[in-house]
This record gives structure tokens, C-alpha cells and sequence, in this order.
């Protein structure tokens, strides 16, 4: 196994683990409510509008669209880590098999 698909593996698990705690982590805007408290719109799970309706309906659309940036470059960040991921443990999983072979033990 080379340095290389090491460092390909280890760069998918930090891109998948920095995708999900980016789904995880809360939406702000960087506008607050009438009572002076930041408007959260969510997670990049699941979304909670019911502050920024009731504060206006123009942040409603706000946090639409903060929550749909966040999940456009999360979800894409995680596929892409899970697929180097994948690429070093199948790599890992052939070379180990192929030395297995060459060496004679089944």
C-alpha cells in the first residue's frame, strides 16, 4: 500500500466527517428577530422556519435559501469523502489479497 492511497483515504474520511458536521451544525442568519436573538433556521437535516415566520417573511425565504447553500456543497463534500473512502478500502482489501496469493496461503 503507498503513501498515496494513505493520504486518499485519510483526506475522504476528513471530507465526509467535515460534510456531516456541516449537516449537523445550526443555520444562522446573520440577522436577528424583533427580540434581539439570532434567527436559526436549522440544521442541514432538518429544517426549523418557525422564528424566522414569525419574525418576518422575508427571512423565511433567507433561511430557504441558506439552508439549500448548506446543503449544496455538504451533501456533494460527503459523497465525495465516502467515495475515496471506498477507493482506499478496496485497494486495501486487493493488495491484501494479491500478497496472499503471491505468497501461497489461502
Amino acid at each position: 500500500m503507498s503513501r498515496r492511497q494513505n493520504y486518499l483515504g485519510i483526506a475522504g474520511l476528513l471530507l465526509a466527517v467535515i460534510g456531516l458536521a456541516a449537516l449537523l451544525y445550526p443555520v444562522y442568519l446573520g440577522q436577528y428577530d424583533h427580540y434581539g436573538i439570532e434567527v436559526s433556521c436549522g440544521t442541514g437535516l432538518r429544517s426549523d422556519l418557525t422564528q424566522a415566520a414569525q419574525a418576518d417573511h422575508y427571512l423565511l425565504s433567507q433561511c430557504d435559501t441558506a439552508l439549500l447553500l448548506r446543503r449544496a456543497w455538504a451533501i456533494p463534500t460527503i459523497a465525495v469523502g465516502w467515495a475515496l473512502v471506498t477507493g482506499f478500502l478496496v485497494s486495501w482489501v486487493h493488495n491484501s489479497q494479491k500478497k496472499t496469493v503471491q505468497t501461497g496461503q489461502f
